[in-house]
């Protein structure tokens, strides 16, 4: 079968590798039907995951259609049509018991599909820990709508999860690419006070004011301002910056409030902080 693989630093080429077959009693086989590429693709090629092995077919976002399973695999069966999550986990260290999944202490855990192991830019993928990795799609939505929940829509959903966000809040999101407005989304059913939209490029923002009008948008440069001006604290209350760059994490910082949450959202895991005084933040 074609793969598109990660050959080495600056690049990909298509490839022809067996159809991937069982190896543990807990892996799938799925037929893809639909992947995309992803930014975290995109860093592997450049040398940006020093993790990302020479050789793995690249692509974690995928749906497809479960061909195999193995003995222990109870959730899905062969014909189901199924999400790949990003994330695969045993479901059983200490990690995966606490909820950090992406932490997950196997050497299939955490992010390796399509980073230390074969993804999905491929006809068939292997998926470890199935019954953890595979949810099922219902007949009423299609591949199309589906794929995003995977990966873009549930790194957005679990960013607001821990974010504990109120209704009093002021949430600010940096960058409105396709994982700002998955979690724009996902900030929206907790209702906060102000959701402000941090942006620079001028057609999403044009987006943002069609589709959302009730969402309040800056640029980075008068970010910082109207963030303080808005908040009712000094500074937005939670924090989400999903752009990726070295200058949007420090914006980040500068319009969070003392002891608000500052979550980033980077390539298949988020990082929760929590501002501590205008000088000094400290990891949680």
């Amino acid at each position: 079968m074609q793969t598109y693989t990660y050959v080495s630093n600056g690049k990909f080429e298509l490839t022809e590798k067996p159809k991937p077959i069982i190896v543990h009693e807990r892996d799938a086989i799925v037929k893809v039907t639909l992947a995309s590429i992803c930014s975290s693709d995109l860093h592997i090629k450049h040398g940006s995951v020093p993790r990302a092995v020479p050789g793995i077919t690249v692509g974690h976002e995928m749906v497809g259609i479960v061909e195999e399973v193995g003995d222990a695999v109870t959730h899905v069966k062969p014909g189901d049509r199924v999400t790949v999550n990003v994330e695969t986990f045993c479901g059983e260290c200490y990690f995966c018991k606490k909820g950090y999944v992406n932490n997950c202490t196997d050497q299939n855990g955490g992010w390796a599909l399509g980073c230390r192991i074969d993804g999905g830019q491929a006809e068939y993928v292997r998926v470890p820990f199935a019954d953890q990795g595979l949810n099922k799609i219902p007949d009423e939505v299609t591949d199309r709508q589906a794929l995003f929940v995977g990966d873009v829509l549930a790194t957005g959903y679990w960013a607001t999860r821990i974010s504990e966000i109120t209704e009093d809040d002021t949430v600010l999101i940096i960058g409105a690419g396709p994982t700002g407005i998955c979690t724009l989304l996902c900030v929206m059913l907790k209702n906060p006070k102000h959701i402000i939209m941090c942006e620079k490029d001028e057609e999403r923002i044009h987006f943002m004011n069609k589709h959302y009008p009730e969402v309040l948008t800056v640029s980075p440069e008068d970010c910082e301002e109207f963030v303080k001006k808005t908040s009712d604290h000094g500074g937005a209350d939670v924090v989400l910056e999903v752009a990726g760059a070295e200058s949007t994490f420090k914006l980040a910082w500068e319009c969070a409030r003392p002891n608000a949450v500052a979550i980033r959202l980077d390539e298949g895991c988020t990082q929760r902080r929590a501002s501590t005084d205008p000088v000094l933040r400290v990891p949680l």
